[in-house]
């Protein structure tokens, strides 16, 4: 116990040392401090204790004292930096009165008063910029954090309309279409006997079609929202994903899944869910792979890295290029990975194929229950019963 103590004592007290730095009365201590520093060295050669060495030293009084004045510009540009604008023009202020009765009492008033005024100036000057830079970047930041509430939305918005069409197509036009390949079943048998042969197989052949269209009708609506994500979890819909895609593209999808996904939200799965479809859905339609690899690992943090054997393509320089290039599908898995806290690398060399990486820190963030997913429930295909 003894020994795990001592290990950690000194990165708590780094961790401590920095808090007080962060403290705001340190800060005014630092001010006052380079200040009366300061204010020694410019008043050294008439202080008894100072007054020898000033003597002394190989550089002039003059040379000497305008390098003093322009120290004076740091306990200035700190203070603008720390405490604004307020902080910095009452730095200023009192830089000011410490220097001017300095350059009334020398003997060359006539370059000591303009160097006073020249660092007036450029402390003004310096602060205007400081506090001009820090509302530009307090801007960028609401602009950021306000372009990620946007985003969050959209997708939150999407979701839930996925999820709303779904229940839908299951709820309504499944069901109508399974009733009206009941009553063709219904007719057919009734009229079995009075049906002209022709007419006997127009109705199996529209029977047909219907069963089909239901066919078509659940792949669709499990695609926009699968029930297996919410009932097994990230794993078995993955699993869930390469099978529909290897019956629909004939492409080898294999899953490797090296850690436990239970301890991820809901809504952080089911976005890692919707990258992994963007993915291979751009493998399966425009790569030419035959065989494609989606795996994800644990550890400090989460992996998922879908791999293909494609024809590749050519990755913007940036990845807010992406949708200026007119792939909409990848700018739309950065701003998913964004919106987790992520990180999206995307490499691909022309005729060896891409890796798409997706780094997640451990406890992934995903929208507050607030902000999140609609929690409604997802179709179950339990209640559509395709005849035969």
């Amino acid at each position: 116990m003894a020994q795990a103590a001592g290990l950690h004592s000194p990165s708590l007290s780094v961790r401590g040392a920095l808090r007080s730095l962060a403290a705001p009365r340190l800060r005014i201590w630092l001010i006052v401090g380079t200040m009366v520093v300061g204010t020694a060295l410019h008043y050294g050669d008439a202080l008894p204790v100072l007054s020898a060495a000033a003597a002394d030293s190989p550089i002039s009084l003059a040379y000497r004292q305008s390098f003093e004045r322009i120290l004076f510009l740091v306990p200035v540009t700190y203070a603008a930096y720390v405490f604004g604008m307020r902080g910095g023009l009452g730095t200023l202020g009192s830089a000011g009165a410490i220097l001017l009765p300095r350059a009334l009492m020398g003997a060359a008033l006539d370059h000591a008063l303009p160097e006073v005024g020249g660092v007036m100036v450029v402390g003004a000057l310096l602060t205007l910029v400081i506090v001009q830079q820090q509302e530009d970047v307090e801007a960028q930041k609401r602009m950021h954090e306000s372009l990620g509430y946007f985003v969050r939305q959209v997708l939150t918005a999407q979701e839930d309309e996925r999820n709303r069409i779904a229940l839908e197509l299951h709820d309504e036009t499944a069901q109508a279409l399974l009733v009206i390949c009941q009553r063709l079943d219904g007719l057919a048998d009734r009229e079995e006997d009075r049906l002209p042969i022709g007419v006997a197989g127009e109705l199996q052949g529209l029977r047909t079609a219907l069963v089909r269209t239901l066919a078509d009708l659940r792949r669709l609506s499990q695609g926009l929202r699968p029930r297996i994500l919410d009932d097994h979890g990230l794993e078995a819909a993955l699993e869930w994903l390469a099978d529909q895609l290897k019956e629909e593209y004939g492409i080898e999808i294999r899953v490797e899944v090296n850690t436990r996904l239970s301890g991820y939200s809901r809504n952080t799965q089911l976005l890692l869910f919707r990258i992994a479809q963007e993915a291979l859905r751009n493998v399966a339609r425009h790569a030419g792979a035959a065989q494609a690899t989606i795996s994800l690992r644990g550890g400090d943090k989460l992996t998922m890295t879908v791999m293909d054997d494609g024809r590749g393509f050519l990755v913007p320089p940036t990845l807010s290029d992406l949708a200026g290039s007119g792939r909409l599908g990848l700018a739309g898995m950065s701003e998913r990975v964004r919106l987790l806290g992520g990180v999206l690398n995307i490499r691909s060399v022309l005729g060896k194929g891409s890796i798409v990486e997706v780094e997640l820190p451990r406890g992934a963030a995903s929208p507050a229950p607030g902000q999140g997913f609609s929690d409604q429930r997802s179709p179950s295909d339990a209640r559509i019963s395709l005849p035969t």
